[in-house]
């Protein structure tokens, strides 16, 4: 947890070199130890795991001896040094270049007027042939843009006898001059109305100008904002909930500045009504990132669970995902097995998780592999038996597609469905003849360079899984006119209606076609819409 030089080489685990996927299953097993074995689970390591001992020792001090009490401790604290570092995402200094390039690239909209300046250069200069190889490159780059991707055969089709009713989109945000990026969405029914919560900004990246929206609707079709906040830090990640007769608001603060995701505060507060909030209040760990609250039961018997993560995102060190549960969404305990001294249930390179309940009380999970670890990049699948919801196990190797801003959702037949963003193309690009460093970088930079969608996907059966997940997210059908910086969903069960009935918002970039960049995307004006979402079993 100390140095941040690459070569002194981070605990986090390093991809195996140059391997197709079974081969990586074969080596998992070795002296790498075993991937996805519960942080907290006794008798069982995980790769790169270090215990308080350890870490006193390499901090030169003794566990005990006022350091931090536990791993989650050690690395707040450790954010909070990190903090004071202007670090590069992945250690690359080039990272910060090209988005502070794409960015000035993508906000202009004077390309047709670039195009035809550059062909009157080359005649005014009397390069005729230059004038006309422009011209051809030009027309063969449009034409090469209207060919659509096809669906990867990695990410097969759901079974035909499952299927998913959408009806038609309503706008929910509003247009605010210089504050057009309307995203990362949140939705809940309360008090006999839906309320969404959504961060808007300047920029999809981290900002200062950044705040909080609070929206009511009692149709879906007229929304009212109801309230706003802003702290002068970027705010992101909202998630509503509630608990008792209480709704919760949580969300998160980083540094605004574009080129940093740098967690600093995690917040909550609280309203009778959805209009008037208390003043919002810091929980959780320093730096941790909630991502997904879900409550289950009533009255005295509600339990909320929290999934989120901790650590050096983007950066060089390990992430942690933790696995909480709560009486009163303030207060965080570990999930049994584990014990206060760990609510760790992954180390290595996920964040984003979400999670879902089966009909036999199992819990099974996706999060985002963006980081990387000794399991690959992409998408990693976890499962957890019924009375050990805190043991997680994951797949010996990830799945190689990225199924960004996950959520789950559990149909009245038993199926569990994902609503995450689309990607036509493997996240884990890099050839894996670079230094782990390198391929992370890489990875960021052409994930970023291709287009994206939204989608909803079956997720299978845990016991389909196998080691690798191959086949395990099937694709069911995709959002139509969602494009370009898209798929961030929340989905809350829509009032009266039976359980295979949802309301499922999401945001979406409403000036590019589909076939845009993502980075594109992220400088494009874009805004919240919610969707009634039905599951249909057939036959």
């Amino acid at each position: 947890f100390g140095s941040r030089k690459v070569a002194q080489a981070s605990s986090r685990p390093r991809v195996f070199r140059n391997p197709p996927r079974a081969a990586l299953a074969d080596l998992s097993r070795g002296a790498w130890d075993r991937p996805g074995a519960a942080l907290c689970q006794p008798g069982r390591a995980f790769v790169g795991s270090m215990t308080k001992k350890d870490a006193a020792k390499k901090e030169g001090g003794k566990a005990g001896s006022g350091k931090p009490s536990s791993d989650m401790e050690q690395m707040a604290e450790n954010m909070g040094k990190w903090r004071e570092e202007d670090a590069n995402p992945a250690g690359n200094p080039l990272i910060p270049v090209l988005q502070s390039a794409a960015m000035t690239l993508c906000t202009t909209d004077k390309y047709r007027e670039a195009f035809w300046g550059l062909v009157a250069a080359c005649l005014f200069f009397r390069c005729w042939s230059s004038a006309l190889l422009t011209v051809v490159a030009g027309g063969i780059g449009w034409m090469a843009s209207l060919k659509k991707p096809p669906r990867p055969a990695g990410i097969p089709l759901a079974p035909m006898n499952l299927d998913v009713m959408l009806g038609r989109p309503v706008q929910v945000s509003k247009a605010v001059p210089g504050l057009h990026s309307n995203n990362n969405v949140t939705i809940a029914y309360f008090r006999d109305r839906y309320i969404v919560a959504y961060r808007q900004s300047d920029v999809h990246f981290p900002s200062a100008k950044t705040r909080i929206v609070v929206a009511h609707s009692t149709d879906l079709v007229t929304w009212s904002i109801e309230w706003t906040y802003a702290n002068e830090c970027d705010l992101r990640e909202m998630l509503l909930f509630r608990m008792g007769d209480k709704l919760m608001l949580y969300f998160f603060s980083l540094v605004g500045k574009a080129h940093r995701f740098q967690p600093l505060h995690v917040f909550c507060t609280t309203s009778t009504d959805g209009k008037s909030w208390d003043e919002p209040k810091k929980v959780c760990y320093g730096g941790e990132v909630p991502w997904e609250i879900k409550v289950y039961g009533e009255g005295q018997n509600q339990v909320a669970y929290k999934s989120s993560y901790l650590g050096d995102h983007y950066g060089t060190e390990d992430v942690y995902v933790l696995f909480e549960q709560s009486k009163d969404g303030v207060t965080w305990e570990p999930v049994p097995p584990c014990t206060k001294d760990s609510s760790a249930v992954y180390r290595g390179g996920i964040s984003e998780v979400s999670f879902e309940f089966t009909r036999s009380g199992d819990l099974v999970a996706i999060g985002r592999n963006e980081d990387g670890d000794s399991t690959g990049f992409g998408s990693q699948l976890f499962f957890a038996k019924k009375g050990e919801l805190g043991a997680w196990t994951a797949l010996k190797v990830c799945v190689p597609w990225r199924f960004d801003s996950p959520r789950l959702a559990a149909a009245g037949n038993g199926e569990i469905l994902l609503f995450a963003r689309y990607a036509p193309n493997r996240y884990w690009l890099a050839p894996t003849w670079l230094s782990f460093l390198h391929q992370k970088a890489l990875n960021l930079v052409l994930c970023s360079a291709t287009c994206k969608g939204a989608a909803v996907y079956r997720l299978a059966p845990h016991e389909d899984w196998g080691e690798t997940g191959e086949g395990a997210v099937q694709m069911i059908r995709a959002f139509e006119g969602s494009a370009g910086d898209t798929g961030f969903f929340s989905v809350v069960q829509e009032h009266g209606k039976d359980t295979d009935s949802w309301v499922v918002a999401n945001y979406t970039s409403t000036t590019c076609h589909s076939h845009a960049p993502w980075i594109y995307g992220q400088m494009q004006p874009s805004h919240i819409y919610v969707f009634r979402c039905r599951a249909i079993s057939i036959g």
